[in-house]
Order: C-alpha cells, then sequence, then structure tokens
C-alpha cells in the first residue's frame, strides 16, 4: 500500500447530497468532518451492497482533496480491501478506480442516509437509531 498514489485524487459527492451533509457538518453536529459523513455512506453502501454511478461532473461537489489519505492511511487500506474484494488484485494498480469504486458506494450510503435519517426532525436519533443491522438489512 502506498498513501502517496492517492494523494493527488480527490473526493466527490453529489452537490443534492452535498448540500444536506454539509447542514449536519461541524462541531455539535452529527458529523465533525464531511470525510466523517463520507465514510459512513460508504460503509453503509457496502453493507447493504448498493452502489449508485456518479453523476456528471456538472452535478458533483468536491469536497475534499486526497491529502486526507495523507493523514488517515488506514483509509486507503479500507478503501483497497474493499476494491480487492469486488473488483481482484488488478483494481490496485488503479487508485483512481478504487476510489471511483468507493465513490460509488458512498453515493448510495449518502443518499439513504439523506433520505432515511437526516431530513427526520431528530437527525441525529434518526443515524443513531437506524444504524443497526437490523434496520440496514430491513431497508
Amino acid at each position: 500500500m502506498t498513501v502517496a498514489r492517492y494523494a493527488g485524487i480527490d473526493l466527490y459527492m453529489p452537490e443534492d447530497t452535498h448540500r444536506i451533509i454539509r447542514n449536519y457538518t461541524g462541531q455539535g453536529k452529527i458529523f465533525s468532518r464531511q470525510i466523517d459523513g463520507w465514510w459512513l455512506g460508504l460503509c453503509i453502501g457496502v453493507r447493504k451492497r448498493e452502489r449508485l454511478p456518479f453523476p456528471s461532473d456538472s452535478q458533483r461537489v468536491k469536497f475534499i482533496d486526497g491529502s486526507i489519505f495523507n493523514s488517515d492511511p488506514w483509509r486507503v487500506t479500507h478503501l483497497e480491501l474493499l476494491a480487492l474484494s469486488k473488483e481482484g488484485a488488478d483494481v490496485l494498480g488503479d487508485p483512481r478506480r478504487v476510489v471511483g469504486l468507493a465513490m460509488e458506494y458512498a453515493n448510495f450510503g449518502l443518499e439513504w442516509l439523506g433520505n432515511e435519517c437526516l431530513l427526520k426532525t431528530e437527525p441525529t436519533l434518526s443515524v443513531l437509531n437506524r444504524l443497526n443491522l437490523n434496520a440496514l438489512e430491513a431497508g
């Protein structure tokens, strides 16, 4: 694993999802950083085994640059393990493909978060209540 190969790869999310996540990010909110919301979306997408294709360039927002991988190198390990399990060893030679796969899972999970939790009256409680294995399995 070489974290440096990922440092130049920016992370994006759909523009409409970004507006929602941004409202729930910051001190005293559900997510400390947007990457935390994105990562939760990624985990939900993987858990539910669902991906959404990435929107066109005009409908997506860069929310963080790849330098996050330098400060959180464990993320690269997780992304590569995910890609390896889904696409095989060949994908590891292409960091953009690894991140692209993760963004598709995150897109699904972020949409799920927006629809199921964040737009509710008590979003923090809704997220906590919905993030159990039974709720994720049931839908």
